[in-house]
């Protein structure tokens, strides 16, 4: 089996992680893989923000949590050291699956490096639906005419989780 195929079929969303931070040049592997991810006549309509500040990512927690009522102890973020917020370009073609693809290019480049993540939807409801969000968005230097589309966390896995059976019934052949 060739290397893609590997980490394609080994890859799993992980919500343990060490503490120690990303180095630098992995991040920017994964930012850049990010980068090449196909979008819609090649708008690249993606913007990321990455936070490495354990403050920052503890009050987009504390905020959401309390914005979207589940309290200020919650913890979407699983004590993961890295975040990376995905917003699109409101107008493009399809910003929804440009920033989409990138993520899941992120996520892919990250655990060919043995590097664990897991994909956060939480933080839409936050930037999109409640004023605190839409206020944060501010703080973090997201550009104006961008919409939240998810986020991934990143670090070292402190477990690698088994694989759960995929579901049978997923493809329909017409030949």
């Amino acid at each position: 089996m060739n290397e893609v195929m590997q980490t394609i079929l080994s890859r799993r969303s992980i919500r343990r992680y060490e503490q120690r931070q990303l180095a630098e040049e992995d991040l920017q592997t994964i930012l850049k893989a990010g980068a090449f991810a196909p979008s819609a006549m090649n708008q690249q309509s993606w913007h990321f923000t990455v936070i490495q500040n354990r403050a920052v990512i503890d009050s987009i927690a504390a905020a959401a949590g309390k914005a979207l009522g589940r309290g200020e102890s919650f913890a979407p973020f699983y004590n993961a050291p890295t975040l990376i917020l995905a917003f699109g370009q409101e107008g493009a073609i399809s910003p929804v699956s440009d920033a989409s693809l990138a993520l899941e290019n992120m996520f892919l480049a990250a655990a060919s490096l043995g590097i664990g993540s897991c994909w956060i939807n939480c933080v839409i409801d936050f930037f999109e639906g409640t004023p605190q969000g839409k206020a944060m968005r501010k703080t973090l230097g997201i550009p104006d005419g961008y919409r939240c589309i998810g986020s991934g966390i990143f670090g070292y896995p402190a477990e690698q989780p088994q694989p759960k059976p995929r579901r049978d019934g997923t493809v329909n052949f017409i030949r």
